[in-house]
């Protein structure tokens, strides 16, 4: 019985929206800043200016980083992690089910055999890391 297990960041927005927040928040602050403009305050729009970049650009790493997802692939005999990026593969690693040990870290949930450790599931919060590791371990022991 092959289990397939699909993670990825949050998102509560998709692109179309992120795009219409960033139109509607910079015509908001270009009004603003050319009404300040009119009455001779004109370094508010400046300011204005400079903040709409930053959102700009937290809206860009943000983009970057929700193109992130792992795919965990659970079989008889061995547990895959696939890291992928925008549909590029970044890692591809196989340990066998049985010899494998999951650790719930701090700010991820790590898979150690043969004496190496490779981390997943960084975007997860704790809880639902602890819910992941529930779900291999129950599939690891039905197997035994």
């Amino acid at each position: 019985m092959k289990k397939q297990l699909d993670i990825k960041p949050n998102k509560s927005l998709n692109h179309k929206q992120i795009l219409l927040f960033l139109a509607i928040t910079g015509g908001l602050i270009f009004f603003m800043g050319v009404r300040f403009v009119i009455v001779g305050a004109w370094p508010i729009l400046i300011f204005g200016i400079v903040e709409f970049l930053i959102l700009a650009f937290c809206t860009y790493l943000y983009f970057n980083f929700a193109k992130r997802r792992e795919i965990i692939i659970l079989n008889q005999e061995e547990i895959r992690i696939q890291k992928l990026k925008d549909q590029e593969m970044e890692d591809d690693q196989s340990y066998n089910i049985h010899w494998s040990r999951l650790k719930n870290n701090k700010d991820d949930l790590s898979i150690h055999y043969a004496g190496k450790k490779n981390a997943f599931a960084k975007f997860l919060s704790p809880h639902r890391r602890l819910k992941l590791k529930k779900i291999i371990e129950r599939y690891k022991s039905r197997l035994s």
